[in-house]
């Protein structure tokens, strides 16, 4: 019976890691949150007390070094997963806005420069002047940057909205390969922000949403990835449904930025 326990130990034991294992890989590719990680922690505990518990319980027994060196071996295993599951596989999506900008502006910066494609709403994350869009380093980021071409999806301004056109007449004078398209918030809030990019010739977005007062939900991804085509798909279709504003309101834009 003792042998027959062992046996199915080993089987269980091995059956395990290579469950864990293939989910491990999984984790780390779709760099998504999932309750899997939680199955890894409980792993590491494990790992961790059952040397404890022999060392405590059974210490009589290990009189030998080989017999010694196991529960420390043990011991460290179990620390390496904690620190592999809380490194690697702890996928971190929630952002305050300090910590978001920087993530935006070295996607911007290390990006293709042939096109990147944003969901702006009214563009206030650049800031609601002329001034702080002059010390907003996602501006400045974007601006420097030198893209080909720069599309953005962003609200209708209402019809005394003065600060969201000056907004949108300031990138319009100060950045080249800029075209904007139109959504009516009050009939379609996108509810989401982001921008899709190319890295080496492939597609990168990162989109996130407001979750809470300067909190935002965030997913880094590609367009092999089956939420990022989905949002790739999203964007092709607002972008072909959304108004081209006509060119005489473009000229309205840079003029009221002029005047300030």
């Amino acid at each position: 019976m003792p042998d027959s326990i062992t046996i199915l130990a080993t089987t269980l034991s091995i059956s395990t890691g290579i469950l864990l294992g293939a989910i491990g890989n999984k984790l780390v590719s779709s760099k998504e949150r999932s309750g899997w990680i939680f199955a890894f922690y409980i792993l590491s505990l494990i790992v961790l007390l059952v040397p404890v518990y022999l060392v405590i319980v059974d210490f009589s027994t290990l009189k030998q070094w080989p017999q010694l060196l196991l529960p420390f071996m043990t011991f460290a295993g179990g620390v390496g997963i904690f620190i592999f599951t809380k490194r690697i596989l702890s996928v971190k999506d929630i952002f305050k806005p300090d910590e978001l900008t920087p993530k935006i502006n070295e996607l911007t910066e290390i990006a293709d420069k042939s096109i990147i494609k944003l969901f702006g709403g009214d563009l206030d994350f650049f800031g609601s002047s002329p001034k702080e869009m002059d010390l907003n380093s996602q501006y400045s980021t974007l601006k420097a940057a030198g893209f080909n071409k720069i599309f953005i999806i962003c609200e209708t301004p209402g019809t005394n909205d003065t600060t969201t056109m000056v907004r949108y007449g300031k990138i319009l004078t100060e950045i080249s390969g800029v075209e904007l398209k139109f959504y009516n918030p009050e009939q379609a809030d996108l509810r989401v922000r982001g921008r899709i990019l190319k890295q080496n010739g492939s597609d990168r977005l990162l989109m996130f949403t407001k979750i809470a007062s300067k909190r935002y939900k965030a997913l880094e991804t590609d367009t092999a990835d089956s939420t990022g085509a989905l949002y790739g798909n999203l964007w092709d279709l607002i972008w072909s449904l959304a108004n081209t504003p006509k060119d005489e309101k473009i000229e309205e834009y840079r003029s009221l930025f002029s005047r300030k």
